[in-house]
């Protein structure tokens, strides 16, 4: 769904290797930034990968070849570059995000499409067609955003920072969380707010199923909830692990499985009803990087929820069998 800022590297390493194998063997691995990633985002069809290289611009890569398509960036002499992102259902609309700007590009023409001068940025997700974005910021509120015609559609309010947002993919729903505690879910086709859930901490990461029948709240080093959208937000599981910060999530096709990336590089597989931990493993790297810890910035299930592609901050990308 989006680029996912290095800033959690901080969250202790060892709570988070507790069950992990470093035994798994990758299907495929690829080097993408020698350097390292500030984040990274793949498209649902994992056709296209973006990267924010640490020290550089942003790039679109062309996953499968593995080569890199064009460079990104919005502003000359910007610090710190991308540092987030989101693509289109079908891939063909990137839009991403530097601190202080938007942009919109057009991943077959290679250009930009849509810039805006936005303050205080902190993270993006895009509708499926590629019209629309959600914007998180510092500034106490994510705002739906027509990128057409140029225009705010709703805003949504928090009462301290949004650090991550949500739309799915059916056009439903838009899901924010804040420092504030609070992952909220509210109504796209008219603005309203439909419930929100206190995780007891500041959230680290939310995420919609793509059909908008379920929601992810992960509060830092706490709880990850997985509710129902319908109603009041029905608790439908709590992930069998506490005192964990995900970065990234995918939910399966039929909404079986949840595959999440942690703060300290472990990936893992849950039962979305039970919560039941299935897997999970500690990527290894070919080479050094510094620094040695490190993020599973993005990941992505395939249809079948049969192979999973993940993304480090390490700036290595791999393709993994489930079991």
């Amino acid at each position: 769904m989006y680029l996912r800022i290095c800033q959690y590297l901080f969250v202790s390493v060892a709570l988070s290797l507790v069950a992990c194998s470093e035994s798994k063997q990758a299907l495929d691995t690829w080097v993408h930034a020698d350097t390292g990633s500030y984040g990274a985002v793949i498209s649902s069809n994992s056709k296209y990968l973006m990267t924010g290289a640490i020290g550089g611009y942003g790039r679109l890569w062309d996953l499968p070849k593995n080569k890199v398509l064009f460079s990104l960036q919005h502003e000359e002499n910007s610090d710190g570059g991308m540092i987030g992102g989101a693509f289109s259902e079908r891939g063909d609309v990137l839009v991403t995000i530097e601190q202080h700007s938007l942009g919109r590009w057009s991943t077959k023409a290679g250009r930009l499409t849509g810039y805006w001068a936005w303050p205080n940025l902190t993270d993006v997700d895009v509708s499926a067609d590629g019209r629309y974005a959600l914007i998180g910021s510092k500034d106490n509120q994510a705002v739906y955003f027509d990128m057409v015609e140029g225009k705010m559609l709703y805003v949504f309010p928090h009462h301290e920072k949004v650090t991550s947002v949500s739309l799915s993919k059916d056009g439903r729903f838009a899901l924010t969380g804040s420092n504030d505690w609070h992952a909220s879910l509210w109504d796209i086709s008219n603005g309203k707010h439909l419930w929100s859930k206190n995780m007891k901490y500041k959230i680290a990461l939310v995420e919609l199923s793509d059909d908008g029948e379920l929601a992810l709240a992960n509060a830092y080093i706490g709880d990850a909830h997985i509710y129902s959208t319908a109603g009041a937000g029905k608790l439908v599981s709590r992930l069998d692990e506490v005192r964990m910060t995900l970065v990234s999530a995918d939910f399966s096709n039929n909404n079986r499985i949840l595959a999440t990336g942690r703060a300290a590089k472990s990936i893992d597989i849950w039962e979305v009803n039970s919560g039941v931990r299935k897997e999970t493993w500690l990527p290894k790297v070919k080479h050094k990087v510094q620094p040695d810890s490190a993020t599973i910035l993005d990941l992505k299930l395939d249809a079948n929820a049969k192979t999973l592609i993940s993304e480090s901050s390490t700036g290595i990308g791999q393709r993994w069998a489930l079991q």
